[in-house]
């Protein structure tokens, strides 16, 4: 015996899923849901993580860039008001060029070889040098000591133009600071001109022999044991490379008018008043008396003494 339905409760079967179909249905729309949210969080954690290295990146940079400038460059104090180990700001090349000068021990001292095998070809030494006695104000003047049986003072008899090479690392300054001494915020400067002799018993020799024997004590025993002599370097052009841009030319009179004493004021004006301070100009342990020279103009008003 069959079993008749309707045509369109026949449909109507067909066309409606199964409750189970149904129910799958709606777990895989939120699996989509939640891998869409997934991504979605991936991708946001993924920029945070790329934006923060980026931030790190930067200060980085930002440090590596600062030890490579010289230790006056952003420097807000003008003028001289600088502490006295610290180099000028490298805009002021003339004053670069003194501070470079005074505080260097020694230069690079280029000549024009005399050597057969070489003659005419440049030629390079180490000369100790000084331009004024030890934490004496500076000259700008460079001085130093030469004797014939060394090359460089062959070559300077013939011809003596010179080119003398004064780097900021002479005392590793630049290098302890991560920054590479060819780099050009390792300031350097080049000084051209001629050597000149000086002549014994004039005022300028005693000076260039008490600052050579100030800085060098060891110059005292080359002039009897080598015959050496002292000199002076004539300036005819400076060269100041000590920032990117290349190098900037610096006249003599700019050079010799520029005051590369940085020490503050308030230094300068101690050293005045230690200078005029009470000087003891004998001491005689035998009858225990103490003589003091005051200054007439002394800012000292009152001694105290303790026996």
């Amino acid at each position: 015996m069959s079993t008749s339905v309707p045509f369109d409760k026949l449909i109507y079967q067909r066309l409606d899923p199964p409750p189970q179909q149904q129910h799958l249905g709606s777990v895989g729309h939120l699996i989509r849901m939640l891998r869409f949210c997934g991504i979605f969080f991936g991708i946001l954690l993924v920029l945070v993580v790329l934006s923060g290295i980026e931030t790190r990146s930067q200060y980085r940079v930002d440090e590596e860039f600062d030890a490579f400038l010289p230790d006056g460059a952003g420097n807000e104090v003008t003028g001289n008001e600088l502490t006295e180990s610290s180099p000028p700001p490298y805009t002021e090349y003339a004053k670069m060029a003194r501070y470079l000068v005074h505080k260097a021990e020694w230069v690079s001292m280029g000549s024009l070889s005399t050597v057969e095998a070489i003659k005419g070809y440049p030629m390079v030494n180490i000369i100790a040098a000084a331009d004024s006695a030890r934490d004496a104000p500076s000259t700008g003047t460079l001085y130093f000591y030469l004797t014939m049986l060394d090359y460089t003072a062959q070559d300077l008899k013939k011809d003596n133009r010179l080119t003398v090479l004064l780097s900021m690392d002479q005392d590793l300054e630049c290098s302890k600071k991560g920054i590479d001494p060819m780099e050009p915020t390792c300031a350097r400067i080049m000084i051209s001109g001629r050597a000149v002799r000086l002549e014994e018993g004039t005022d300028e020799f005693t000076f260039g022999k008490n600052a050579m024997f100030s800085r060098h004590p060891a110059a005292k025993h080359w002039l009897d044991e080598h015959n050496f002599f002292l000199c002076k370097l004539d300036i005819v052009q400076i060269a100041v490379l000590d920032y990117y841009g290349g190098p900037h030319y610096v006249t003599v009179e700019e050079y010799m008018n520029a005051n590369p004493d940085t020490r503050s004021a308030k230094s300068q004006l101690a050293q005045r008043d230690a200078f005029d301070a009470p000087q003891v100009i004998s001491n005689s342990d035998s009858d225990r008396t103490i003589t003091i020279k005051i200054k007439k103009d002394s800012p000292v008003r009152h001694i105290n003494l303790e026996v």
